[in-house]
């Protein structure tokens, strides 16, 4: 049975104060991920259009930033909640070029725990033992945006 997707992330994405009072533009998309294997073996993504997917299907969400300004972006924050009908995969929200750090919620985005918490101190990261019930992620980013740069952060979700 296929499924109308309606995860869709427009009119959601909270940017911080200091970020909107600047020419911060975004644009949101979702695709359905699918893998393909190739003959030697190897394994590689490739993403189509959401239009409609089954439960079970993985689904790729990206938020392109630019700054459309002439000044530097600087104190930027990216809000973006999980819909409800996907379950977030381990490990996946992540932002181009290790500019921005995410945080994580369980409530509504009330309270966020760090990332940063969720790795331990060795070699392997630590395993988020919920990732079904994180509500809001929350990308902090550790330096300014140039005038007219521009990025993306992501994260990977299967459909519930």
């Amino acid at each position: 049975m296929l499924k109308r997707v309606a995860a869709s992330l427009a009119g959601t994405l909270m940017i911080g104060l200091p970020a909107l009072a600047q020419d911060l533009v975004v644009e949101q998309t979702f695709e359905r991920a699918i893998v393909i294997e190739d003959e030697e073996g190897g394994v590689e993504m490739e993403l189509l259009p959401a239009d409609e997917v089954k439960p079970g299907e993985q689904l790729f969400y990206s938020v392109t930033y630019i700054n459309d300004s002439e000044e530097p972006a600087t104190d930027v924050v990216l809000t973006l909640p999980v819909p409800e009908d996907v379950s977030l995969l381990e490990d996946s929200a992540v932002a181009e070029y290790d500019e921005a750090f995410v945080d994580f919620s369980i409530d509504g985005g009330k309270t966020y725990i760090s990332g940063a918490r969720l790795v331990s101190d060795s070699a392997t990261p630590a395993h988020l033992e919920i990732p079904e019930e994180i509500t809001h992620m929350r990308w902090t980013f550790s330096q300014e945006i140039a005038p007219k740069d521009s990025g993306r952060i992501f994260f990977a979700a299967i459909l519930k």
